[in-house]
């Protein structure tokens, strides 16, 4: 995750091989990037070879004698997630008839994304106190995305999901069989009861956040001090009383979704497919387990309005109180396993090894949030925040007092 530049030519500077008292032309090249970083490299017809940093206006100049050269700048930009590789090249440059002179090189540039660099850095979805002390308020969940890479990322093919069953300590577990989940071995996930998508324009910004609220996207705290003002226009939400399972059933609890604070954007509404069977999509206050992906070849709208994706308990086909999207595991980009602080030796996995080979606790009811935790080494080295991601929350979470935007 550390950003570092690999030049693809491995080239000597030359000491000067011509006569000091030999008449040398300045050479100047407007490069359209400004990385002062990059080098434009110039080689002569006797293989001597010259460089030059770009400046800050894109410019890089030498002194040189008459002759014929070829220019050329070769860069590649790397973290974990991205390669970009920038190439220019200028040949048969003929100095000698004038005393100065200047030529233009257009940088290609190609990108490679090696891996999706987008992680759940927070989740705040067990509620927090009243101020009148009768228990507590829930309905004002959030999730918070975070970039961990250098280059912009659009999630206009990304969708939220959580994994069945709702909480870690049910009694029972429908693909838990001897104690092996059985699609382990198959390549899924059961996203249960529906799907929250972005939209066409979400885009999530290279070491930054994304806030997406998961009910009350409201400013809850003129209600509840101890709650989340939501009222944010960077802010998204999941909001689609429209969305609809087989049944007629639509996410129009007006408790859990009250119309969307009018800062936030509608464009920044998450869409849902419902599949199942409620009023609200029911995430966990105690223990989810929820999961972001990025459909291949399909939209995630698409894939989960197909019902041949949709899957059932063996003892419950086509019961919508049980029916789960059946999620390739390869489309999944980042888990997170929540367990209940207060009922962990009753709790059992949902997330599969490659996922989360771990778990984070939580106590619910008191403003507490599971918040990914900072790697400083990597982020003093690349000057931005940069998160732990080792695939297993036990080393990659901790419990919070609060959710970081209170």
């Amino acid at each position: 995750m550390i950003k570092y530049l690999v030049p693809l030519m491995f080239l000597f500077v030359a000491c000067s091989s011509y006569d000091v008292e030999q008449e040398t032309y300045v050479l100047t090249f407007k490069v359209d990037c400004n990385d002062t970083s990059f080098k434009v490299y110039l080689r002569d017809q006797h293989s001597n070879v010259y460089s030059s940093a770009i400046d800050e206006n894109g410019m890089a100049s030498f002194s040189v004698p008459a002759g014929i050269y070829n220019a050329s700048l070769s860069e590649v930009v790397s973290d974990n997630y991205f390669t970009i590789v920038y190439n220019a090249s200028k040949n048969g440059i003929v100095v000698g008839d004038m005393p100065s002179g200047s030529v233009d090189m257009s940088v290609t540039v190609t990108k490679t994304q090696n891996a999706n660099p987008v992680l759940i850095k927070e989740v705040y979805c067990g509620g927090c106190q009243k101020d009148d002390g009768s228990g507590k308020f829930a309905n004002d969940k959030c999730i918070i995305l975070y970039n961990n890479s250098s280059q912009a990322v659009s999630l206009s093919n990304m969708a939220i999901g959580m994994a069945d069953p709702y909480n870690a300590e049910a009694s029972s577990h429908s693909f838990l069989q001897g104690g092996v989940l059985i699609y382990e071995s198959e390549g899924w996930l059961p996203g249960i009861n529906g799907i929250w998508y972005f939209g066409e324009s979400a885009v999530i910004e290279a070491y930054s956040e994304l806030v997406v609220n998961m009910c009350g996207a409201i400013d809850n705290t003129l209600s509840y001090s101890n709650s989340i003002n939501y009222a944010n226009p960077e802010y998204y939400c999941m909001y689609d009383p429209e969305a609809a399972s087989s049944d007629g059933g639509h996410y129009n609890n007006v408790n859990t979704y009250p119309s969307p604070s009018e800062q936030i954007p509608t464009d920044h509404y998450l869409r849902a497919v419902k599949y199942g069977k409620s009023n609200a999509w029911p995430v966990s206050q105690m223990s989810p387990a929820l999961f972001i992906f990025s459909a291949e070849g399909v939209s995630p709208k698409d894939y989960a309005e197909d019902e041949t994706n949709l899957v059932f308990p063996a003892d419950k086909q086509g019961n919508i109180i049980y029916a789960s999207l059946r999620v390739p595991r390869e489309w999944i980009v980042d888990g997170v396993e929540i367990f209940n602080a207060n009922a962990l030796p009753q709790s059992k996995k949902r997330m599969t090894s490659d996922i989360d080979n771990g778990y984070v606790q939580m106590t619910s009811g008191y403003g507490h949030a599971v918040v990914r935790k900072l790697d400083t080494e990597a982020s003093e080295m690349a000057g931005h925040d940069i998160y732990v991601d080792t695939n297993n929350s036990t080393n990659d979470f901790y419990e919070a007092d609060s959710c970081s935007i209170k």
